[in-house]
């Protein structure tokens, strides 16, 4: 019976972030029962709320009991191994080097894990590392789970919040950027720029706002891409015809904007006397937008017909050649709201100007649709050979 091979357990009680070694200055690993009842209640007498001290009140029970009930070949060792307040990786090596310490001195077959809940389950793959783990003892005192991995959780994005440079300058940068400058402006105020103080507010919200919109549309990932890109020299800038195509369609929106400007405001600033009979007749209305004001939205479509026909032309298009034939109509379509302005105002005027406008501008889109149908295999032909030396 004496040769036979001795069951060893080891109850072993787990501190991660080293409540022991912070609040009694005893260094672990903590080994014996001895040992480990003197520093849980000196644990305890310098914090009666620790559970660290509850857990290791339980592993000194759990190993009179175990002890008192045990086999000729059971034997059993109570021992607490520590970590580090700092937690992390750091925390993980002290607790596999201390386990490694004890195991020397009792080389278990199984332990016996006493934690005091949620962050100290944390170590179980640690421990397994090196010896089977036979049970878990947890001891909940003053917290419960839920509130524990609440407060773990809650404090892991505090320190994320606080340590990371991507979150930190909108949670801590941001508002301090926002009180200094209601600092500045409330200095001012007192020194001698009486009425800056009202505009705070609005400094605020206009800062608030442009941020939540460079943030919400990604204009800071564009910007950084087109940053990125020019810094690779990856970016090239557009060919000359693009800035004409964009500043002919700016200008042509600008123009069409400008015309339903100057309608309301002729609406609104008339005299009663002129604007009343516009609006109580829809035939005067019209009449009045097609003699006086047609020009301007006549103008602003034409010019974006010719950023168009730009386009086209630059990449040898024979769209070109249609968009050429619209601008035409675009133009003669201003003789053609003209004369019927004209005769909405007054019905039995002369409609020679009608007829005549409407058979030149019949002659002029088909001749022009006769020749751009004429160039079009030609400069087709040019467009698949440029496309083709492009790809």
């Amino acid at each position: 019976m004496s040769g036979e091979k001795k069951e060893r357990t080891l109850i072993l009680c787990v501190d991660r972030d080293d409540d022991v070694g912070t609040k009694t200055g005893v260094k672990t690993p903590i080994v014996g029962k001895e040992a480990n009842l003197e520093t849980a209640t000196q644990l305890a007498l310098n914090d009666p709320e620790e559970a660290d001290a509850n857990a290791m009140f339980e592993a000194v029970r759990l190993y009179e009991r175990l002890s008192a009930s045990s086999g000729p070949n059971e034997v059993y060792e109570v021992a607490t191994i520590a970590g580090s307040p700092l937690g992390g990786v750091k925390a993980d090596r002290k607790l596999l080097n201390e386990l490694n310490e004890v195991l020397s001195i009792f080389p278990a077959d199984g332990v016996i894990l006493v934690t005091d809940g949620y962050a100290d389950e944390t170590v179980i793959p640690l421990i397994q590392s090196r010896v089977p783990i036979i049970s878990i003892r947890r001891i909940v005192v003053r917290h419960s789970r839920s509130i524990e991995e609440t407060a773990a959780l809650f404090s892991r994005y505090v320190r994320l919040a606080l340590e990371n440079p991507r979150y930190s300058k909108w949670i801590l940068g941001l508002p301090g950027l926002l009180l200094l400058t209601f600092i500045l402006i409330w200095i001012l105020d007192v020194v001698g720029f009486p009425g800056a103080l009202r505009y705070a507010w609005a400094a605020f919200g206009l800062a608030i706002g442009v941020i939540m919109c460079v943030k919400g549309f990604g204009i800071g990932r564009y910007i950084a891409g087109f940053l990125r890109a020019v810094k690779n020299k990856v970016f090239k800038f557009p060919p000359p015809h693009a800035y004409m195509i964009a500043t002919a369609y700016v200008a042509g929106i600008v123009i069409v904007l400008l015309g339903v400007y100057y309608v309301l405001w002729f609406v609104r600033t008339a005299p009663p006397s002129v604007v009343a009979p516009l609006l109580s007749d829809a035939a005067m209305f019209v009449s009045w937008l097609f003699t006086s004001v047609s020009h301007v939205f006549i103008i602003g479509f034409s010019i974006l017909i010719l950023g168009r026909c730009i386009h086209w032309f630059s990449r040898k298009d024979p769209r070109g050649w249609y968009g050429l034939v619209g601008l035409m109509v675009c133009i003669w379509s201003y003789k053609l709201l003209y004369e019927v302005g004209r005769i909405l105002v007054n019905p039995m005027a002369d409609y020679t100007g009608l007829i005549t406008t409407v058979f030149i501008g019949i002659l002029m889109t088909s001749a022009a649709t006769l020749i751009a149908n004429a160039f079009k295999p030609k400069l087709q032909e040019r467009g698949e050979q440029h496309a083709g030396e492009e790809g």
